[in-house]
């Protein structure tokens, strides 16, 4: 039986060729995987690490991307799942609910079934709060144990909800992240939904998203449910990038229980929990991942990469920038390093980064395709279309002016990263992207679908729609 092979260049795992020592892919060179060493042996989540260009001209700074592909397993094994009598850890949950007049109607309906939905898959030992907003934010149900009393009480609170008013998107948030903190658990979700403009309070795309960023270092995680067509995609997207957690859009009412229920059960039942990538870089390398969703530090030839809580059954592709230092023909930079996170026992966990390697040649023999290692790059493009439109978006929160600039900023970087896979490609890919992001600018509808699309193109975000 064949052994595994890792190329030490662009790092593919593979059969051991036969007669042969080289990467089909890239041409590297190819190491036997061994086994895992005895502390990494309880680890059950995968992960790779690829390289999208093993070639880089010598005297001259350079982009390579990096691309972490990390699954966790759809069941957690029996010694590594919560030592509880459900098998999770114990959850605090706080539903966050837009009740202003364009809610009203089937909508507020869906939305408090959605919330029934959610207290029956919750176990006792949870906490369960509510919070409403419209022109003013209230508490419709303080933080409380969830037991048979609580689910009758819940009732009915929800008979007294009604729908009308304008849109206090931030005073809702705030609230409900102050519930959400005063009674947390192991792991703690804040989930809003809204179908509106954000019009009463503060508006400010930076400044609300800063709460989901306060709130994932405070070890909470946001995510946000967008209804219809009328509501603020980039808003939405922002806040939950922010936070740690994902953004779905819900095209009509009756999808918002199944939307509220699934993202409940990904949070209920992580795969794995505070996550993150350690790098080991070469000197004068930098690195800066792709995503806000995965915020990086430093210090000097480390790096680390925070992916946090990953819910189980999931696969998610990080992608990481690497600018490398000029450095001489014939020099080689590689970099290697762990992913480390702690199973719903609370153990801490770790697998190996495989090693990828960067070669320098004369300049005078390198030419813009040497060394694209074509299936990466394929994946890293999509990443990148991902991230202009989510960067498109974000900027015309800001105004019209601004989204058309940072449009043509994205176009230009994307031609440019195209071009490694030929200029008929880069031609064709910069069209179609100009008319995903005329769509943007013109229409709600496809605005709404092309940032969803993209945000569960970086955060694996799964479509919980009913067939």
């Amino acid at each position: 039986m064949p052994q595994l092979m890792r190329c030490l260049y662009c790092g593919l795992l593979q059969d051991e060729p036969a007669g042969v020592k080289a990467c089909a892919r890239c041409g590297g060179e190819l190491a036997y995987e061994g086994p895992p060493p005895p502390d990494e042996r309880a680890s059950y989540v995968s992960v790779q690490m690829e390289l999208d260009q093993v070639s880089a001209p010598a005297g001259r700074m350079c982009d390579r991307y990096l691309l972490v592909t990390l699954r966790t397993p759809a069941q957690v094994p029996a010694q590594q799942s919560a030592q509880t009598d459900s098998g999770r850890q114990p959850l605090s949950f706080c539903a966050i609910l837009d009740v202003s007049g364009s809610m009203q109607g089937e909508k507020i309906e869906q939305a408090k079934n959605a919330v029934r939905q959610a207290l029956r898959l919750l176990h006792e030992g949870d906490v369960f709060s509510l919070v409403t907003f419209s022109n003013e934010v209230s508490t419709a149900f303080e933080p409380r144990g969830v037991d048979k009393h609580t689910r009758q009480v819940v009732e009915s609170s929800l008979q007294e909800i009604s729908a009308g008013g304008m849109t206090a998107l931030d005073g809702g948030l705030a609230l409900g992240l102050e519930k959400l903190a005063s009674n947390k658990r192991d792991t703690s979700l804040a989930l809003l939904l809204s179908d509106g403009q954000a019009n009463v309070g503060e508006t400010d795309l930076e400044k609300v998203g800063q709460r989901g960023f306060a709130a994932r270092q405070q070890g909470m995680i946001v995510s946000t449910l967008g209804v219809g067509q009328d509501y603020n995609e980039a808003l939405m997207a922002e806040i939950a990038t922010q936070g740690g957690g994902r953004f779905y859009h819900i095209q009509a009412a009756g999808q918002i229980v199944a939307y509220l229920a699934g993202e409940l059960g990904e949070v209920a039942w992580l795969g794995a929990r505070e996550a993150a990538l350690h790098l080991d870089l070469p000197p004068g390398a930098t690195l800066v991942p792709l995503s806000s969703a995965y915020p990086a530090r430093q210090e000097g030839e480390r790096a680390t990469v925070t992916i946090g809580d990953v819910p189980s059954d999931t696969e998610l592709e990080i992608t990481l920038r690497l600018t490398l230092p000029a450095r001489q023909a014939g020099t080689r930079l590689s970099v290697e390093g762990v992913l480390e996170y702690r199973s719903p026992a609370g153990n801490l966990l770790s697998s190996r980064l495989n090693r990828v390697t960067v070669r320098f040649v004369e300049q005078a023999a390198f030419s813009l395709q040497e060394g694209v290692v074509r299936p990466v790059a394929e994946r890293v493009l999509e990443q990148l279309k991902a991230a202009n439109v989510l960067g498109v978006s974000r900027a015309y929160a800001s105004s019209a002016e601004d989204g058309l600039k940072q449009a043509e900023v994205q176009l230009a970087a994307l031609r440019d990263y195209a071009a490694k896979l030929g200029e008929e490609r880069a031609e064709y890919e910069v069209a179609a992207a100009r008319d995903t992001l005329g769509a943007i600018a013109a229409s709600p509808m496809a605005a709404k679908a092309s940032v969803a699309a993209a945000f569960s193109k970086q955060r694996g975000a799964k479509d919980f729609k009913k067939k």
